[in-house]
């Protein structure tokens, strides 16, 4: 009975010993893993993080600060995500080497990715690429009002793949930069002056050097038309419905809209009290001779 007890116990007692060895395998994976030599590396790519971001946190607040008395919105924005993203890369690369990890490998995936990326992005690199002729052009900046094709809005973000306007009726609107290569774009308050163009039609029994007086004293009264250049008067045609004047007066962008509600309302009351009449289509229908 004793030698058949043990020899049924010889297996328990073996399979015992196998999974001891299992566990000691198991110490020495955790042991490889998680040892004095990986915690340390582990804190060093911590603190080398840490201390990476504070540096271009400070280096990207001192572009700031410089760019924004030197530069443009749309350069200095430009330069600050430029030094971002190279700071960024920067600590990658740094938290790679510390970590011992072969780049190469990942550097011929990169490649391949980035080929790869570059055909299925071609969209967004052309908008890059705008971004860039555009920065260096200085078409427009942050708070300028821009026309693009039919919409009219003040520029409020510049980012680097497209504008984002506000349009009047508080709209939001994204423009791609292609497309503002492609576009004419105008600028309405890239100048301090501005001219506001006013086109009439009058009567053909209107007396012209009357109303072109009237014109004159209506712009010498308001006190947004500037003196300088002074307001200009032309006769531009004898059109199908009456004689087309144009008057020319300038103001100063920041009056802008007080100053052109102002010049409309008042020719349309001096014209009223000097019985000068607006022309407007007329149709002359003569009844079929019988």
């Amino acid at each position: 009975m004793d030698a058949t007890t043990a020899l049924a116990d010889a297996p328990t007692a073996a399979q015992h010993s196998s999974g001891a060895l299992k566990l000691l395998h198991m110490d020495d994976v955790f042991g490889m893993i998680f040892n004095i030599e990986s915690a340390t590396k582990a804190v060093q790519i911590a603190l080398m993080i840490l201390i990476g971001l504070i540096f271009v946190g400070i280096i990207v607040t001192l572009i700031k600060k410089i760019s924004g008395k030197r530069m443009d919105s749309r350069t200095g924005g430009f330069l600050v995500k430029t030094v971002q993203y190279a700071g960024f890369a920067l600590i990658l690369i740094n938290a790679f080497k510390i970590a011992n990890i072969d780049l190469s490998a990942l550097l011929g995936a990169a490649g391949i990715a980035g080929i790869a990326l570059g055909f299925a992005a071609q969209t967004s690199v052309s908008n890059f690429i705008s971004g860039i002729f555009l920065m260096y052009e200085k078409t427009f900046a942050e708070g300028d009002i821009v026309t693009v094709d039919d919409t009219t809005g003040v520029v409020f973000s510049i980012d680097a793949l497209s504008v984002k306007l506000r349009t009047f009726d508080n709209r939001f609107v994204r423009i791609p930069n292609e497309t503002l290569i492609k576009t004419n774009v105008i600028n309405v308050t890239r100048f301090p002056l501005r001219r506001q163009n006013i086109k009439l039609t009058v009567t053909y029994n209107t007396d012209i050097e009357r109303a072109r007086t009237i014109l004159l004293q209506t712009a010498a009264a308001n006190p947004g038309v500037l003196r300088k250049p002074e307001p200009f008067f032309m006769v531009q045609s004898f059109g199908p419905n009456g004689i087309e004047l144009f008057l020319g007066v300038w103001f100063a962008n920041p009056d802008w809209e007080q100053a052109n509600n102002g010049m409309y309302l008042d020719i349309k009351k001096n014209f009223d009290a000097a019985g000068i009449e607006f022309a407007y289509p007329t149709m002359t229908i003569y009844p079929k001779k019988s």
